[in-house]
């Protein structure tokens, strides 16, 4: 493990009364960060945040003492995370931080960024602030975009990079994510759209060996059900439904593909592209496209309906038919749900649900929830302390698997969904409630999470024991957040729960595709393979019920994991961000070794502003650079001396040297040149 005393330059910008040791590959990623656009894949648990700070505190000592970091992350409740982080670990006063969101007025947040050293960011705010032009990024050093698999289309990461990268060239920007994207279009885009090359994409997954003693055996198992006869049953009526439907869209010449069967060939993505198209077009007059479009509606319902049946189960189906019966009565109702809910076929599968609500109601539930009860109850019995969240795709299905489950003394659940209120049953939860949840299932009140989307990334939530997915999702990004919420501090275990013969075993076996072919094209790519840091994940070691008991461990190997944060020594070289603020402060040479080659053919002082892009155009041309302390200067060879001076502030005393430091430079350089920076001034003439 890397003694944090091997930092030796960054110790002077992290706080020594926090005791923090740095694990070497954090080391080694920071390394490599620091003056390089970089994209860091590493999963969740592994330290993100400390590669962070390592690679602010070494940027920081590169720059102007005027220069900023920004941090951004895309929820509030992260924000806060990283926040807390760095006011704990950075030796900076909090008076030199601050968190803008769209909570602090646009015409008060120019002055505190001008007024801050470090600020942290939600992407909207930012990209808001920077489109109207109230302040540029010209002194920023550093910006850290978290969670960057965010980065796409509209969202405000690209523009911000962009930006960035017009404004200051010499800026660094750190990527940060667990999850980069399956496709190598998909993660070639994602550097293009941050400005990272592709030689500097630092890899580790939990099989490295660097990293693996860090963390605790995950094993993951996937537990298939069967659909009950009544569900066979509705789904059977619904699939004819769709049928007619699409056989009505292939005789207008909408679907491409013709024939029988075409539930088989056409997905719900084709009917929302169709639906796209047929928008545009209704503007050429043609009555029969808004009967296509009412039609194409009905399909995409009805694929709802299957949707339901074989993930959520019939209680969650019968939601969603009284819901489309209630809609279907207003006059404002679309024709789409008036055809349906008028509908002989989906009327008999309604009231033959209603009938057996009433009757039987268990024969209702999803087959997944007594698994999913045997899982818990299992659990409890074995380790009452434990912590179980359950990721479930619709918030009707929460609240139904939660009623369940708070009949057993045994479990104590609650339900946890995002802000937004769908009805008087099914109300939202504030940030502020979140939290509260949040923190009674970190103490104990709570011991089930039953989760949105929501809980899968941005939230601090307390170390899991087992996190099931009680339906599939078909996003590697999502399935690699959801996994990531265990086997931190502790063995974790996730079981993934699936339909057998359904689109849900379809969706499993594509995010575990998905998961390889991310891998392999992060391994294949030929800019990244020079990154000695790349060690690519076999497929995932995924166990069937039928081979395996739930008991059974997949990763044998004891591991041992070192918590954060732990001891360092103190390093008697070791100054604070305090003390670096502080004018009355004498500033010392740095003694201490530095990351950076000892012989350098370029010394350039750290006052040197960022906009020239000078150290990044050295560092392309491989070019050894060195740093100092001396001014706005910048020696080359060791013979020619470029002093850089701002016209609006020049006087005698503005060169920063007394007449004798003066003599001196003269005659240990063969050349002294004063460098007016005029690039600023902006001229104006009358008339």
């Amino acid at each position: 493990m890397a003694r944090a005393t091997e930092l030796s330059v960054p110790l002077k910008f992290l706080d020594s009364t926090n005791k923090i040791q740095f694990r070497e590959y954090q080391v080694e990623i920071a390394k490599k960060c620091v003056n390089s656009n970089s994209l860091v894949v590493i999963p969740t648990g592994l330290g993100k945040t400390i590669i962070s700070l390592l690679v602010v505190a070494e940027t920081l000592q590169s720059y102007p003492k005027d220069s900023k970091v920004i941090v951004l992350a895309p929820t509030r409740p992260l924000i806060n995370q990283h926040r807390e982080s760095f006011s704990h670990f950075l030796a900076i006063s909090d008076d030199y931080m601050i968190t803008l969101t769209g909570k602090n007025p646009a015409e008060q947040r120019p002055r505190l960024f001008e007024e801050h050293k470090i600020l942290f960011y939600t992407p909207q705010t930012l990209r808001n602030d920077l489109v109207a032009k109230r302040y540029d990024l010209k002194n920023t050093c550093l910006i850290i975009f978290d969670e960057a698999h965010h980065a796409s289309g509209d969202y405000p990461y690209g523009l911000i990079a962009d930006t960035y990268h017009d404004q200051n060239a010499d800026g660094t920007i750190l990527a940060l994510t667990a999850s980069p994207g399956s496709s190598k279009e998909r993660i070639d885009e994602l550097c293009q759209l941050l400005h990272v090359d592709k030689t500097n994409v630092h890899v580790r997954t939990r099989k490295d060996e660097d990293v693996k003693s860090y963390l605790k055996p995950m094993n993951i198992f996937k537990i298939g059900v069967e659909m009950t006869e009544l569900m066979e049953e509705a789904r059977l009526i619904i699939n004819r439904l769709v049928e007619e439907r699409l056989q009505y869209l292939s005789q207008l010449g909408h679907l491409e593909k013709k024939g029988e069967r075409l539930i088989k060939k056409v997905t719900r993505k084709d009917l929302l592209r169709l639906n796209t198209e047929l928008v545009k077009h209704t503007s050429s007059g043609d009555k029969s496209v808004y009967g296509a479009i009412s039609v194409n509606a009905q399909g995409l319902i009805l694929y709802h309906m299957l949707e339901l049946i074989e993930q959520q189960g019939l209680d969650t189906l019968l939601t969603y038919l009284e819901k489309l019966m209630k809609e279907a009565r207003k006059q404002t109702s679309s024709k789409a749900n008036k055809n349906l809910a008028g509908d002989k076929r989906i009327r008999r599968i309604f009231f033959e649900l209603k009938k057996h609500e009433s009757e039987y109601p268990k024969a209702l539930i999803h087959p997944k929830y007594a698994v999913l009860l045997h899982l818990l109850i299992d659990q409890l019995n074995k380790n009452p302390d434990s912590r179980i969240l359950v990721f479930v795709k619709l918030r009707d299905s929460i609240q139904h698997i939660t009623s369940r489950l708070e009949k057993n003394s045994l479990i104590k659940p609650s339900r946890f969904v995002g802000q937004a209120t769908k009805s008087k049953k099914d109300k939202g939860m504030s940030q502020k409630k979140q939290q509260e949840i949040l923190k009674a299932f970190k103490e104990g009140v709570y011991n089930v999470l039953i989760a949105t989307n929501v809980a899968e990334e941005g939230l601090d939530i307390a170390e899991c024991d087992i996190v099931v997915f009680y339906d599939i999702v078909a996003s590697e990004i999502r399935y690699i957040q959801r996994k990531g919420r265990t086997a931190r501090q502790r063995e974790g275990k996730v079981i993934l729960l699936y339909t057998k013969n359904t689109n849900d075993e379809v969706y499993l076996r594509i995010v575990l595709n998905k998961i390889q072919k991310m891998n392999d094209n992060l391994k294949i790519s030929p800019e990244v393979t020079k990154n000695k840091d790349l060690a690519i994940d076999d497929d995932e070691d995924i166990d069937d019920e039928e081979e395996v008991k739930i008991e059974q461990k997949i990763v044998k190997a004891p591991s041992k994991i070192m918590d954060l944060p732990l001891s360092k020594p103190r390093s008697p070289n070791q100054e604070t961000l305090l003390s670096y603020f502080s004018p009355s402060k004498t500033e010392n040479p740095i003694s201490s070794t530095s990351l950076r080659t000892p012989d350098p053919e370029i010394i350039i002082s750290k006052d040197v502003p960022g906009k020239f892009g000078l150290r990044k155009k050295l560092q392309k041309e491989g070019i050894i650079l060195g740093l100092q302390e001396n001014g706005r200067r910048i020696d080359l060879l060791h013979q020619i001396a470029l002093i850089i001076i701002n016209p609006r502030t020049f006087t005698k005393e503005s060169v920063s040297m007394s007449e004798k430091d003066l003599i001196r430079l003269r005659q240990a350089r063969k050349l002294v040149l004063f460098v007016f920076d005029f690039e600023d001034f902006v001229e104006q003439f009358e008339g």
